[in-house]
């Protein structure tokens, strides 16, 4: 079987989760208990809601969060946080500071948290931190309410719901640290340019054993659990995608399909160890990660070889 080169990766992550983005990254997970990723979410692990209209000061902002520009000179819970001058926060093209605080690290003032919003009114995930009001106490796991800025779950916890940038119903997962482990399992995947640090559980995309309600999603260098963020009608094989869970579970959001009219659409996962898995003519099943772990070792998708 021909191996073509590796399709590239979705808009880094984009989780949906996590604007969770295919071919994008998982580590190791501890435990079955993940929610939803997309990313993209790139999970999703990856969000084009209106910005609240009350949030004058956020610069066009269209979701999550209360305030950029205002928190940008507040004060850290301790005094060995770090400041907004070490050259960790994105820019505004004007210059302006759109990042005000680290989602990791939690280094709000009292009585706030860090959480991840949109700024771009046309994106559907989040692409900002900035610090909002503690409104709720939902703890991991717990079903959660994502609004225009901000969502209910605790501090050190985002509201995941299809998309990240959505606002509605969703489950609050654990904000983390790169290479730091994860409190309620998983490992650290950072969505979304690293804007939505979360921890995602471990998969298999063949199998499609993540919990009910989930689907196992391409994501970094493995396979994450995520909630699908298929728009209505769309997910299926050919339609196109955007985000890791931007496809029905069992398929991979790719930009080496056959007859695609977009920049990525959706397409099966398949079993390197089956005779000819895939039925469109022009596409061949190719092993997904350029080098996989031996639980991977079969796992590819349908795209046309190159």
């Amino acid at each position: 079987m021909r191996r073509p080169a590796l399709p590239r990766v979705i808009a880094s992550c984009l989780l949906g989760y996590v604007a969770f983005a295919a071919g994008c990254a998982s580590k190791t997970g501890s435990d079955d208990t993940g929610a939803s990723g997309d990313d993209d979410g790139d999970t999703g692990t990856t969000a084009a809601d209106d910005d609240a209209d009350d949030d004058a000061d956020d610069d066009g902002a269209s979701g999550q969060s209360a305030s950029a520009e205002s928190e940008a000179g507040t004060t850290p819970m301790d005094d060995d946080a770090g400041s907004d001058d070490e050259g960790t926060f994105l820019l505004e093209p004007d210059g302006g500071v759109v990042n005000t605080c680290d989602p990791g690290a939690q280094d709000c003032p009292r009585g706030e948290k860090c959480t991840a919003y949109v700024v771009d009114p046309s994106s559907e995930t989040v692409d900002a931190n900035k610090c909002v009001p503690v409104i709720g106490m939902k703890t991991f796991g717990e079903s959660c309410e994502r609004m225009a800025d901000n969502d209910d779950c605790d501090v050190g916890l985002f509201c995941m719901t299809d998309v990240s940038g959505h606002t509605g119903t969703g489950t609050c997962l654990e904000f983390c640290v790169e290479n730091q482990p994860c409190e309620f399992g998983g490992e650290c995947n950072p969505f979304n340019d690293g804007v939505l640090p979360l921890c995602q559980v471990e998969c298999d995309p063949i199998l499609q054993d993540c919990p009910a309600d989930q689907g196992c999603y391409a994501a970094f260098d493995g396979f994450v659990c995520a909630t699908p963020g298929a728009p209505d009608g769309l997910g299926n094989d050919g339609d196109s995608c955007a985000t890791i869970q931007g496809c029905d579970p069992g398929l991979i959001c790719s930009d080496a399909t056959e007859g695609c009219a977009t920049t990525s659409c959706c397409t099966p996962v398949c079993d390197l160890s089956e005779a000819d898995p895939c039925t469109s003519p022009g596409e061949d099943c190719v092993q997904w990660l350029e080098d996989p772990p031996p639980q991977w070792q079969n796992v590819g998708a349908c795209v046309v070889p190159q």
